[in-house]
């Protein structure tokens, strides 16, 4: 899987994208093994979706009040969000896996202990066929569709 024009493509307030192209190699890579330990198809990177996620990585909005603030106008899909940098977001989110696998087999995302699974749950739903990240500082964004 190369990386393609993506999230250094489309930058919003003229600030430079941080997920850099072996960056995005090593996302997709990275959520693929862990896909594929969950018997998930493997994800190829997506520029429009890195191109929404470098626009709310930007945005002020993403950090408002000191914490990470999810895009409330993007639901075409599932979004994380971390304050670790690019190279070390899917980690955290995949150090969830013991809260996921105790919330399984009837995960339900409107039980308050989806904070705990939430961000990895979204890496391995089999639905989704692309990802898509961007950057700034203090927020890597992903997205999944």
């Amino acid at each position: 899987m190369g990386a393609g024009p993506t999230a250094s493509a489309a930058v919003s307030a003229g600030l430079p994208a941080q997920v850099s192209p072996a960056d995005q190699t090593a996302m997709v890579n990275d959520t693929n093994a862990i896909r594929q330990t969950e018997g998930a198809p493997p994800l190829a990177w997506d520029a429009a979706l890195a191109s929404g996620s470098q626009s709310w990585a930007d945005n002020p909005a993403s950090l408002a009040g000191g914490s990470l603030q999810h895009d409330e106008s993007f639901n075409d899909g599932a979004e994380n969000m971390s304050g670790a940098e690019p190279s070390q977001a899917v980690s955290q989110w995949a150090g969830e896996k013991a809260a996921y696998d105790a919330a399984g087999p009837n995960w339900n995302t409107d039980d308050p202990g989806y904070r705990d699974w939430g961000h990895y749950w979204n890496m391995v739903q089999k639905n989704y066929t692309k990802m898509g990240c961007g950057a700034a500082a203090g927020v890597t964004v992903c997205r999944y569709a």
